[in-house]
């Protein structure tokens, strides 16, 4: 693939003073769990409205607002539908091992905090602020996403993460990556989706899959292809941890 680099490559050891930035939906959810719902519920007019946020035409905000105000459930059937969605086991090792090297790793997400705290504390993770990246030691994973607090009516979204300096996305993955990029000397990004795009080009090494490895591809970006956080592994922390 045009662009991909060398999985051989010993510059992508995982070192001590490194950021992983990891997307959540489709990296370490097998699938992306907004699009899982929306299957699930066979909710067709949703993607109507995924189509139209890929395209341009309504922003990341109006997407999430619109989908999952169609998800009339309530609150433990939301919680069973998202306990039943498969996770990437390979997270756990990554994690491991960048508590144990030192370095800084976040989980970005233009998803919903209450997943994704739900879905890595079934892998054993606490989740914290994402600001927490730069505490050592740290026994939890920092995360930035969206807020998505579940009521009986369904459930309801706000934005902290917004930037006022982009009309796209709800939670502003490059703007997490530039600020916390001067307590490190690397920037690793890990993803997959049209979320990734903008903050993926700001770091040091990516590994992209799906969309994100199609704009990379197509624009002649350098980038390590993967599917599984298991190859991801492979190439980062390889042999030193493992």
């Amino acid at each position: 693939m045009s662009g991909e680099r060398s999985r051989t490559d010993r510059t992508t050891l995982l070192a001590r003073n490194d950021l992983v930035f990891i997307d959540f939906d489709g990296t370490i959810s097998v699938t992306d769990t907004g699009i899982a719902v929306i299957d699930a519920l066979e909710l067709d007019e949703a993607w109507e409205i995924e189509h139209q946020w890929r395209r341009g035409e309504i922003d990341s905000m109006e997407c999430l607002t619109r989908q999952w105000g169609m998800v009339d459930l309530a609150r433990g059937a939301v919680y069973r539908m998202i306990d039943s969605f498969e996770l990437d086991e390979g997270f756990n090792e990554l994690a491991e091992a960048a508590i144990q090297i030192g370095a800084g790793l976040v989980v970005v997400s233009d998803g919903l905090d209450f997943y994704v705290d739900r879905m890595l504390g079934r892998l054993g993770w606490e989740t914290c602020p994402g600001e927490e990246v730069i505490k050592r030691p740290r026994r939890c994973i920092p995360r930035f996403a969206n807020h998505g607090r579940v009521t009986d009516h369904g459930v309801e979204i706000s934005f902290p993460h917004r930037s006022p300096d982009c009309d796209q996305c709800g939670n502003c993955k490059t703007a997490h990556l530039q600020r916390l990029r001067a307590h490190f000397s690397r920037v690793i990004y890990i993803g997959d989706g049209h979320s990734d795009l903008c903050a993926a080009r700001f770091a040091d090494l990516v590994f992209a899959k799906d969309a994100l490895a199609e704009d990379f591809a197509q624009s002649g970006r350098p980038f390590v292809n993967f599917e599984t956080l298991a190859e991801v592994n492979e190439v980062l922390l390889a042999p030193r941890t493992r």
